[in-house]
């Protein structure tokens, strides 16, 4: 087990290595020294805890709702235009493929089976014919 443990630090350290996590923590150092992105998240957030406590309510009220999520939408939008936050959240997405990538491998070792490949259940009628008999 140990070795298990071991070898799982090395993934985690050759991913902290990458160049996609460099490229993402760069651009989240980037967007977090941005005083405009600081204060459209801040804002943002604040209206989530508004939204979050409204529905905790025995009678949320539709009306200051529609309002918040409406004010929460334009912010998000706001957000996505800001040039660091948008690098950011492409760098987080690259990363997080990386990620997707390294769990596919890891199925595909220790299951023999392409992530998305299911086993035959025996009956051709719901196959797609991947065992290679056609239907």
């Amino acid at each position: 087990m140990d070795a298990v443990f071991q070898k799982t630090r090395e993934l985690g350290q050759a991913l902290i290595e990458s160049e996609a996590y460099q490229q993402m923590k760069a651009a989240e150092d980037k967007a977090a020294r941005n005083q405009e992105a600081a204060d459209t998240m801040n804002h943002y957030l604040e209206l989530r805890g508004q939204i979050q406590e409204i529905l905790s309510r025995e009678n949320p009220d539709s009306a200051v709702l529609k309002r918040l999520s409406d004010e929460m939408d334009a912010t998000q939008e706001k957000l996505n235009m800001i040039d660091d936050i948008a690098a950011m959240t492409q760098a987080r997405a690259a990363f997080s493929e990386l990620i997707n990538q390294v769990n596919q491998v890891l199925q595909f070792i220790v299951t023999g089976q392409v992530p998305g490949e299911s086993e035959c259940s025996g009956s051709c009628a719901s196959c797609g014919g991947s065992c290679g008999v056609p239907n």
